[in-house]
């Protein structure tokens, strides 16, 4: 990683420093067995994008010294947040120097205190893209005739 041009944010809420990072893209090639003996695919099915990252924060930034100061309260006052983000349930933005992550779910988040760490977390949190889709009403032209025995209109489909 090269050095940062901005600190990393889920929500607008700035962390000291990104540790690690890696995202994973997945996909599911489906087989089915044909008569002939072969397996065939006719299909790719992408998962969501996934988002790990170890984020560090303490009450006295060097990094980002200058736009976070110092404070003895500030490191409890990010884990309240990402506490908040977590349970609100709703999507979150994450802008790294690199890219930014839009409709992130948080997976999992890790909130430990060590002797090593003193009074600043090294915090591991976990991302899924969210995919929301969209439904829409149609009507059945009469063209296309009556359904069942009772010949009643086949009325409106949902996609």
């Amino acid at each position: 990683m090269g050095k940062a041009r901005q600190p990393v944010s889920i929500n607008g809420l700035e962390f000291d420093a990104l540790i690690s990072e890696s995202k994973t893209l997945e996909a599911t090639v489906p087989e089915y067995s044909v008569e002939s003996g072969f397996s065939v695919s006719d299909a790719i099915i992408l998962s969501p994008e996934k988002l790990n990252m170890t984020l560090y924060v303490t009450n006295t930034p060097v990094t980002w010294y200058g736009r976070h100061g110092s404070s003895p309260a500030r490191v409890d006052s990010v884990v309240k947040r990402l506490e908040e983000l977590y349970y609100a349930g709703e999507p979150v933005t994450i802008v790294t120097s690199d890219a930014t992550y839009t409709s992130m779910a948080i997976e999992s988040l890790t909130i430990s205190k060590s002797l090593e760490t003193g009074y600043a977390r090294e915090i591991p949190i976990s991302f899924k893209k969210i995919r929301v889709t969209t439904a829409k009403t149609t009507t059945i032209p009469a063209s296309y005739g009556k359904s069942g025995k009772t010949a009643a209109s086949a009325g409106t489909a949902n996609t």
